[in-house]
């Protein structure tokens, strides 16, 4: 199930919600009661595993920086 994040008007209470895509936007504010709550644009990514055991977390930063190595753009000796 989804995670989504929200944010009340009111009190500036942020809290998170699991439940299916399907399911209707919370619109109570668990902290005050007051239905001023919006979903927020939520930046998280996916963080688990799959089936096999594999780990499903984002890539390590690369060493070259931006434009990657075989742009022309690295800064590592030699690669550039």
């Amino acid at each position: 199930m989804p995670i989504y994040d929200y944010k009340c008007d009111a009190c500036q209470h942020a809290f998170e919600e699991n439940h299916p895509m399907s399911a209707p936007p919370v619109r109570q504010c668990p902290a005050c009661g007051a239905e001023k709550v919006r979903k927020i644009l939520s930046t998280g990514g996916i963080v688990g595993s799959t089936k096999g055991g594999q780990d499903f977390s984002p890539p390590a930063a690369s060493p070259c920086g931006g434009g990657g190595c075989g742009s022309g753009m690295c800064g590592m000796p030699g690669m550039g």
